[in-house]
Parts: C-alpha cells; structure tokens; sequence
C-alpha cells in the first residue's frame, strides 16, 4: 500500500522515528531514481521492514500482523482461493469462531473485505501487513504442488513421449507443461538455479535451493530432446546446433511476479545439460542490514562508501554473495549527481541510471578493455565484476587513484589474502597501500526457519572441537536449529544470511603492505586494531538464532 509523501512524512517524522532531513533526502532519493519511498527509507537502513510497518498499522488504525513465523494451516488457507488472494494482495492466516483473520496491505479495501465476507461468510478482522510479508505468505498455496508435482510431470510425460517430431514435440502441451510446472514448483521451492542433466539412463532435474543442490524429479531418456528444444525456442536460441554452448535469456510471469531466466546450455557426453539461474526482478535490492551486516563492520562500510576514490573489495569463493553485496553498495551509491559505470560477467540485475556492461571476450571485450573504455565515460564510480589478472588490477588501481570509487571482488578465502593476492598480480606494494579503503570477506549460511525455530544443545563432543579449534568458549553460547516444518519443506532452513569479516586498510596496515609481508601479519594487526574475524560473526548469528554452528562451521571450514 503507497501513501502520499505527506501522509509518510506524519508516520516517520512526526512520531520522532527519523529526522526532517533524512525524510526528505529519502523522498527525493525515490523521486530521482524512480523508487517506492517505503523501499529507499528501508534500504539505507533508516528503519526497518517491521518498525515501518508497525508505524503503519498504528496510523491505519488495524492490528499488525508479523507473517514471517507462521505456517497457516491448509484449512484456512482454502477459504480463499489463492487466485483471489493474489489479486487482493491478502491472505488468510487464522480464524476465531466465525472469525475469520486477514492480512491485508490496503486494510481498508472494501472490495476486497466484501469479497471475503460473501465468499466465506464469515465475520472479517482485516489486519495489516507489508507487501513483501504477504507476498511470501502468498507462497504457501504452493505447497500443494509439492504434492502434485510427480503426479502432473508423470502425466505430462507419457503424453510427451508419443510425439517424434521434435519440434512439433517441443511445442504441443506436454512439454509446455512440464516446463512450465518444473518453473512453477522451482518458485514455490524457492529455488536459485533449475539444473537439467542428461545421464545414460535418466534425465535427472534438480534445483539448487539456499546454496545445496537437490534432485527433484527423475525423467525418462529420450524426452530431454523435445524439451531442451522447448528451452532453445523460449530463449532465442540455435535449435540445430548441439555441438557448442549456448546462453540466452527468458523471460515470463508467475502470477504477478515477473521473472528472467539466465540459461546456459551445454553438450554433455549423453546430451545438452541446462542450467537456468531465476532472477525475480521485481524483488527489492537488500540492505546492508538485511544482508547480515552489522555494527562496527557495517559502520566502517558506509563511511568508506561515502570517500570519494578508492577502492573497495569484497573478496571469498564462487556462490558466497560478493555480487549481492556489490549491487547493494551500487544502489546506495546511485544518486543523480554521480555517474556510475560497471563492467561484469553476467549482468544480473539491471539498475536503473547505471551504464552496465556484459564482458564478451568473443568480441574482445574483457574486464581489462571495459575498464579502459569506462575510464573515458567518465564515471564517478566504478564496478569491476572481478579483478582476475595483472592488467585488470592496474587499470582499478589507476582508477582509484585519480580520483575514482572503485568496487571489485576477489577469489580469496579471507579480507587479509587479498593484499597479497593482488601483489601476486604484480601491483606494486606501495600501490595497493593507498588505494584500498577496505576489504570484506564473506560467506553464505543458511537461516534456520523462523516458523519451526527452538533452542538445541549441540553435541558435546561438537562443542569440545569448536573450542578447542576455534579458542572460543562456548559455555554460555545458546543454540537453535529449525525442527522442520510445511513452510520450510522440513529442512529447517528457509533464504541465507552472510557472515562476514571486514578489514579497513589503516596507516598501520598500509605500513605492512608497502613492506611485502604475509596475509598472517596483515590479520594479526587487524585484529589487534578490532577487526571481528569471520568465525566470530558467525558464532554472534548463532546466538542470535540466525542460522546454526554446523552451517558456520561448513561454511568457513570447508574454504580454509
């Protein structure tokens, strides 16, 4: 639900919740860069997503209700039909008697609150809750394809199986269905990626929910033909060639929700293998805040986000959220009076006002002559997708010296590899020294479930290793774990969090580098300056019931 400004501005400033300034810097942020003012006000870490609308619910007049944590029986959820529900942006969640409990983002909706009476024919108690709250509330009417899923594909699949042409295959009902079905349940589930792999025997789909791959569904060989071609068709791509990669995109709509497909495909020894990686792009950027970032590492962030040149890293393995965090700072940064230029590989979001470039190396177009070429555009800030050899670190470092912000990633396993790492490159010490502002390092853990989350005790002998290895002790640690519910899929797990480390480059560490020394001496002096190591923030989200130990140590451990 939108308010005018006005109406905005009496919910935050009148209540003393932010200041005048700060509103109106928000409000002409959202104007200038064309976004919702509720969504700048929650990115730049302003107010919260539950603060904003627990301000809301009190200026409606209507009870706030917290969708997050509950898992809303299927008897309640049938009383609406999630068609309704949809258009409505509401969503039934518990009923009292003849009762019956809504959340609503327009509680005062007549239409909709008269749809429900008549439907249900119950007394309606409109309550109050954000757009992105229903939203994933909304996705638990997907739990019943969980249950049909097998059902529909294998129906789906002996229709399939009878056409041989496969072009004709690939466009008939069958394909279609399943397709569309296996990007159905991938959304409901969640899912980052849908991976097709053609074997010997079996065509194998599996998706990779919070970081881990799961098998979904098994298929019979012979149909991965009509739908790779379905693929190809949907995504502009080559039918007859199946001896070379291929990448394309796609995009369509699930509901309301708009959603681009990012497809690779490749020649495998049985067949073409598809990977498709799903971008909702109608989700909201995440706040530094809602990334996991917080006290004086996300502090010493901002404050270098606002220095005029420079350079910022954010440095761990493949898959840990560097880019995330990238495009976050990104949007933070996107004001009308700065110029902003990226250079990346792929793309994943577009931003608006932003001059993004795809590095296309069949064309000659690398991060070395993208950057090059962006140094004449000039831009006020730079992103670099990655720094992968000498000639990409030279030029960022250029960059940031005359003047320019510069933002790029590393594959280093902590902040203190990567000064060593870039002096591998052949950057000079003393170059490196007064450039780079700071470095963060991180790594993605899963979040415990907030519908299913109790205490736990781990193993004792668990807990004897973690100290001993870590030095830590853990006698007043709490711990949680997520038991397993229907919202959840019973994994316990539900999105991913970061845990991170981050080292500002002080004078004292700028003195180490220019001498050449070892990744060891740099974090031995970060941490005596305060630097809180990546374990440590791990183990204050552990106690925060964030996410659990084993995912903390899995996560650090294994990229040691």
């Amino acid at each position: 639900m939108r308010f005018a400004k006005e109406v905005y501005k009496q919910i935050l400033v009148d209540s003393g919740y932010i200041n005048a300034d700060e509103f109106e810097e928000s409000v002409k942020t959202a104007e200038d860069l064309d976004k919702n003012i509720e969504d700048v006000l929650i990115f730049n870490g302003l107010i919260s997503s539950d603060a904003l609308s627990k301000l809301v619910s009190e200026y409606l007049k209507v009870p706030y209700v917290n969708l997050k944590r509950l898992e809303i029986p299927d008897s309640i959820l049938s009383v609406i039909p999630e068609k309704m529900a949809v258009t409505y942006n509401m969503i039934p969640f518990a009923r009292e008697g003849d009762v019956l409990k809504i959340a609503m983002e327009n509680p005062g909706d007549a239409e909709a609150i008269e749809f429900a009476k008549r439907h249900t024919g119950a007394i309606i108690a409109p309550y109050y809750s954000n757009h992105e709250d229903i939203k994933r509330a909304l996705g638990q009417y997907k739990r019943n394809i969980r249950a049909e899923f097998n059902k529909i594909i294998s129906e789906s699949v002996e229709l399939a199986g009878a056409e041989k042409d496969l072009i004709k295959a690939a466009e008939k009902l069958p394909i279609i269905k399943i397709l569309d079905t296996i990007f159905e349940y991938a959304f409901a589930e969640r899912a980052s990626d849908i991976h097709v792999e053609t074997q010997e025997k079996e065509v194998f789909v599996r998706f990779r929910i919070d970081g881990r791959l799961v098998d979904i569904v098994r298929l019979p060989r012979g149909i991965e033909e009509a739908l790779v071609a379905r693929i190809k068709i949907l995504s502009n791509l080559k039918l007859d060639e199946r001896r070379v990669p291929q990448d394309g995109r796609y995009k369509f709509n699930i509901g309301s929700e708009p959603i681009s497909l990012r497809i690779s495909i490749i020649p495998g020894f049985y067949g073409e293998n598809v990977v498709m990686r799903i971008l909702n792009e109608s989700a909201r950027p995440l706040s530094f805040e809602e990334l996991g970032l917080a006290g004086k590492g996300l502090e010493i962030i901002k404050n270098n986000l606002k220095r005029p040149n420079g350079m910022i890293l954010v440095t761990g393995p493949t898959g840990s959220g560097k880019t995330t965090t990238l495009y976050s700072a990104l949007n933070i940064l996107n004001t009308i009076d700065v110029k902003i230029c990226t250079i990346e590989d792929p793309i994943e979001y577009g931003i608006p006002r932003v001059t993004q470039i795809q590095v296309n190396p069949k064309t000659g177009l690398t991060f070395a002559t993208g950057l090059r070429s962006l140094l004449r555009h000039d831009p006020d800030i730079m992103m670099v997708g990655e720094i992968r050899d000498k000639e990409t670190a030279e030029i960022a470092i250029h960059a940031a010296l005359t003047g320019h912000l510069v933002l790029s990633t590393l594959h280093t396993n902590d902040a203190a590899g990567a000064i060593p790492r870039l002096l591998d490159m052949g950057v000079e010490g003393y170059l490196a020294a007064s450039t780079i502002n700071v470095v963060i390092a991180q790594r993605l853990v899963r979040k415990i479930c907030s519908s299913c989350i109790e205490q736990c005790t781990p193993d004792a002998a668990l807990s004897e290793k973690i100290s001993k290895d870590l030095k830590v002790d853990l006698s007043s640690q709490k711990f949680y774990r997520g038991k397993g519910c229907a919202v959840c899929g019973n994994s316990g797990f539900s999105g991913r969090i970061g845990i991170y480390e981050v080292l500002p480059v002080t004078s004292n560490i700028r003195s180490l580098i220019t001498k050449n020394v070892s990744s060891d001496l740099i974090l031995e002096q970060a941490k005596k300056e305060g630097m809180v190591s990546m374990i440590q923030d791990g183990l204050n989200k552990v106690a925060g019931g964030m996410t659990t130990i084993q995912e903390v140590l899995r996560a650090v451990m294994e990229t040691q």
